[in-house]
């Protein structure tokens, strides 16, 4: 009498009831966001170019500088004007306060060129935010597929144990063949490999979560629907366009180049500023020399000639300017392909999941009649098997195009800079 198997149960029973303790996505992304390693560097260079920023705007602000020195030694003039020699204390302090009033443009360029470059900053944290998330979203992923997995190939070995154990009693008592019992073995084998596998996947997909979010991976929760993505193509190019940082960002370095023509032209003109000054001397150039003064004015410079340092200095930064735009219309073609090639994909990974479902249905539909018909003994036992084989490869293959329509839906919203 051959010995049925035992039901298999659907793999939506072991995670569809989550305890309430378990860890959802939007946990995981949290998790991943506070402990990126990369993203804290990013907003570190966010602060640093704001405070670049900060910098730039205060060479307009005014500036109050003081200046003194203290000292003691010996004066001898030689008897000129009647004067002895004798020991001195030589003293002297200055305040200056200097404002800008014309500087030929440096300073309004130099401020862009700071702006620029702390929106730049800026953009490329949004970035690596984005990737972030996105990597979270993988590595939880694929710990729920690979738990799927792992526990779908634990039934199965537990199954063929029974089985091989079965065969050796009946080829013992001379009721099969020693082919039916290494048919048996190597069914069993074949199970071990998968569960070796199986293994080897779940340990590297929670050693990756741990890695990424700074927690072990605990109970997580079923993966969550689809985010809203575009709904057409043109729709998200369009909004890739506005909003993707990686684009962003080289259009801000367009102006921060052209600032740099700007703060170029700037060194040929000339500079203009009001100052303050007063003074107080002692024993400066004989001893007992007193002078207290003070004067206000306007001082200006002007390099009329400096020997073509301006010219070359400007047909850089024009160059400067033609590589930047390059890169920008390189960045858009880019952006463009990536945009295509993700909404072609999340259309592709919805064929696959509804594709793979049939085939998960069909495949349990067959299991559950060859189980049917290895009860009444019409079917051996390892007609099941290979039906049990078939299905968990149907419900694999249905588990990975979930997950890469779940991350590819993901990846197109990146895109589009439409992550919240």
């Amino acid at each position: 009498m051959r010995r049925a198997l035992l039901p298999l149960l659907p793999l939506s029973c072991f995670l569809a009831s989550p305890i309430a303790s378990a860890q959802d996505l939007n946990a995981a992304i949290a998790d991943a966001l506070a402990h990126a390693p990369a993203l804290e560097a990013a907003k570190a260079e966010e602060a640093a170019a704001q405070a670049r920023l900060d910098r730039a705007k205060s060479e307009s602000n005014p500036l109050l500088r003081v200046e003194g020195s203290v000292g003691t030694g010996h004066i001898d003039n030689g008897g000129f004007f009647g004067i002895t020699a004798d020991d001195t204390t030589p003293l002297a302090l200055q305040g200056t306060a200097e404002m800008p009033l014309y500087a030929g443009g440096r300073i309004s360029a130099a401020i862009d060129q700071a702006r620029g470059g702390a929106k730049i900053a800026g953009f490329q944290a949004e970035q690596t935010r984005l990737m972030t998330v996105i990597q979270a979203i993988s590595a939880y992923t694929e710990v729920l597929t690979a738990r799927k997995l792992n526990a779908r190939f634990d039934q199965l070995v537990t199954e063929l144990t029974e089985v091989e154990r079965q065969a050796g009693l009946r080829f013992k008592a001379g009721e099969i063949s020693s082919a039916d019992l290494a048919q048996a073995k190597a069914r069993k084998a074949q199970a071990d490999a998968g569960k070796a596998h199986a293994q080897g996947r779940l340990a590297s997909a929670e050693a990756a979560y741990q890695r990424l979010t700074g927690t072990p991976a605990g109970d997580l929760a079923p993966l969550p629907d689809l985010p809203r993505t575009p709904p057409t193509l043109d729709e998200a190019l369009d909004l890739a366009r506005a909003s993707n940082p990686s684009l962003r960002q080289a259009k801000t370095a367009v102006d921060v180049a052209k600032a740099g023509v700007r703060a170029a032209k700037a060194e040929g003109m000339p500079q203009v500023g009001a100052y303050a000054e007063a003074a107080h001397v002692r024993d400066q150039f004989f001893p007992g020399y007193k002078a207290d003064s003070y004067s206000v004015g306007i001082r200006g410079k002007w390099t009329i000639f400096a020997g073509g340092r301006v010219a070359t200095q400007i047909h850089a930064a024009d160059a400067g300017v033609d590589a930047s735009e390059a890169l920008l219309r390189q960045a858009d073609q880019a952006l463009q392909g990536m945009v295509i090639d993700a909404w072609t994909g999340l259309a592709t990974a919805n064929r696959m999941v509804d594709a793979t479902n049939l085939q998960n249905q069909a495949a349990m539909e067959a299991l559950r009649g060859r189980k049917l018909e290895a009860k009444v003994g019409s079917l051996p036992v390892l007609s099941v098997l290979d039906a049990e084989r078939e299905a968990i490869a149907a419900e694999a293959a249905l588990l990975e195009a979930q997950g890469q329509r779940l991350v590819a839906a993901w990846q197109l919203n990146a895109l589009t800079g439409n992550i919240d």
